[in-house]
């Protein structure tokens, strides 16, 4: 049985360092199983210390509300995770959600005001390939499947047509989203009260099928005005559906990998920023390997080329870093360092999540390679956010290049 919500005692956990909490060993066994932080036993019977937070939100277990608050400002977050890239207007963002003090409610409430924008005329329609059996002729018959379904019998016809439907990848991502909204215990009556009738919008939209991440479809002019709301879809479902596949019982669990929101983000608007200074920016490059067998495997974050050659690579970190944590831990410079070491490139990047820190650049005598850590500032409103890291990428390729003279120093 669910407890009420008058029952339940909540909990928070910070995102950096320790934080101790008050559970019953098979509580601190569930929240261990989750896979998401490290939970280990103090002195203090009935008391756990909770570190090593890789994931924000919401964790229910039995009568327990874990939250775990985000270092980075819910603003920022929400923008973040809804930015669409080259052609998002970050001038009329919506930020209705401010209200909200816990994430997924912010969540929530940017998805509902995304889809008012999105679906003002109506849902996104699209040709869809049908194939199906009639008796009257529709479409192309398609003849391989009639030979293999009813060889020499003329009638039913197989045929194969497109038809012009609201039952497209994009509604489809949308309403498991909305779906999954509805079945967060935690979110506010409100929020609940809208989600219902945006629910039967998609009535006739079948519902969605993904074993794996969930991938966009690729933007185009006529589903532009939908890529807000299917950037935020998507972190929804994943953040929904990865803390059931590890385990949780309930449907108050809710757990966003706000590091990747943070990679996903600075990759886009580093892609949109320099494309016209003639970069190519590619994320996740997965067919890198450190060793001559090709048994070593590498996936840097950010990859930035030009004419073919790299240039430059960057890897981002969800961390805090400034002035008062000395260097950078020494397994993300010796990460930047290989990746150097295999694109041959004099310089390469840690990007950090933190205030204003001036660059620190490290020299590695050995090879002649320096790393560049940068603390990235990501307070402020979303234009000025877009600005800052357009700003870091023309900095991340001047670094590496002798004519830069080609380069905008707008």
């Amino acid at each position: 049985m669910t407890p009420s919500m008058d029952a339940v005692r909540v909990e928070e956990i910070a995102e950096k360092g320790e934080t101790f909490v008050a559970l019953t060993s098979a509580q601190a066994a569930e929240l261990q199983s989750l896979k998401f932080c490290r939970v280990s036993p103090t002195p203090t019977s009935g008391v756990w210390r909770v570190t090593d937070v890789t994931r924000v939100g919401v964790v229910g277990i039995d009568d327990v509300r874990l939250m775990v608050r985000p270092k980075t400002p819910l603003r920022s977050l929400i923008f973040m995770a809804s930015h669409a890239g080259v052609q998002a207007d970050v001038s009329h963002t919506s930020f209705e959600f401010e209200a909200e003090d816990d994430l997924p409610a912010a969540l929530a409430s940017a998805l509902l005001s995304a889809l008012e924008n999105a679906t003002s005329r109506g849902l996104l329609k699209g040709y869809v390939p049908v194939e199906e059996t009639g008796t009257v002729i529709r479409g192309r018959w398609d003849i391989a499947r009639q030979l293999k379904a009813r060889p020499g019998i003329p009638v039913p016809v197989e045929l194969t047509y497109d038809d012009y439907t609201e039952d497209v990848p994009e509604n489809r991502i949308v309403k498991a989203a909305v779906r999954a909204l509805t079945r967060l215990e935690q979110l506010p009556r409100g929020i609940v009260r809208e989600l219902g009738p945006l629910l039967s919008l998609f009535s006739e939209v079948s519902d969605l099928r993904a074993d794996g991440p969930i991938v966009l479809p690729p933007e185009t002019r006529l589903n532009g005005h939908y890529q807000p709301a299917l950037r935020l879809s998507k972190w929804i479902i994943e953040a929904s559906s990865w803390a059931h596949a590890e385990g949780s019982r309930g449907g108050s669990t809710f757990l966003l990998n706000v590091a990747k929101v943070y990679e996903d983000f600075v990759g886009s608007v580093l892609r949109s920023a320099l494309k016209p200074e003639g970069f190519d920016v590619d994320l996740q490059v997965s067919d890198w390997r450190l060793d001559a067998d090709g048994q070593v495997r590498m996936r840097p974050d950010i990859v930035i080329s030009r004419n073919g050659d790299v240039v430059t690579v960057a890897d981002t970190k969800y961390k805090v870093w400034g002035e008062s944590d000395g260097s950078p831990p020494n397994a993300d410079v010796y990460q930047a360092l290989a990746y150097a070491v295999t694109a041959d490139v004099p310089e390469v990047h840690l990007l950090y999540v933190s205030g204003d820190v001036e660059p620190r650049r490290y020299r590695i005598s050995a090879t002649g390679t320096t790393v560049v850590a940068h603390s990235v500032d990501v307070s402020g409103s979303p234009e000025e956010l877009v600005q800052r890291i357009g700003e870091l990428g023309r900095r991340l390729v001047v670094g590496n290049l002798h004519d830069i003279t080609s380069l905008s120093t707008a």
